[in-house]
């Protein structure tokens, strides 16, 4: 008996790192505010200048991460434990074999796409911010100068972007 010829192969497995290296999206702030950092790695934090939020409970670090670059983390080999440990779901579902890594790959462009899309609309801060973040600023800065219809346009077309963005990373990344 003959194997199946390659089209019909089951899809093996990824390990994640296609997927991760093609997403990035965890390092940005899309889908976290902050990211926990343990005791022991302050030091580090510190000495990457990280924009640290430590309270009473949880020390952590302001996403966008500053050493996400080009959607490649310029620190990898010396990255944080929640960096090295966190999974997002479709990564898991897609690690368990019931999501392709294509389709896995697909979803993950389509929110860039979008990302990239509302990025060309929102001004980026500086610092950087969040995109939920910035977008929210711009809103309200554009409202309280400009009643124009033009921005009403406008602006009723970004707030649906942005709601199209937050659907697809419910849906698609499952975070």
């Amino acid at each position: 008996m003959s194997s199946p010829p390659a089209s019909d192969a089951p899809e093996a497995r990824p390990s994640g790192s296609d997927l991760c290296t093609a997403c990035g999206l965890c390092c940005t702030g899309l889908l976290f505010d902050v990211a926990p950092l343990e005791e022991q790695e302050l030091p580090l934090a510190d000495k990457l200048r990280l924009p640290l939020a430590c309270n009473q409970y949880h020390d952590a670090f302001r996403l966008p991460c500053p050493c996400h670059r080009d959607r490649k983390c310029t620190v990898y080999e010396t990255r944080f434990a929640v960096c090295s440990s966190y999974e997002c779901g479709l990564l898991r579902r897609c690690k368990a074999g019931e999501v392709p890594l294509g389709e896995a790959l697909t979803r993950v462009e389509r929110v860039l796409r979008l990302v990239d899309a509302l990025r060309q609309r929102v001004p980026a801060e500086e610092p950087p911010r969040p995109l939920w973040d910035e977008a929210r600023e711009h809103l309200r800065r554009r409202d309280a100068e400009d009643d124009s219809p033009a921005w009403r346009s406008e602006r009723e077309s970004l707030v649906a972007a942005l709601a199209e963005l937050r659907v697809a990373c419910r849906e698609g990344l499952d975070p």
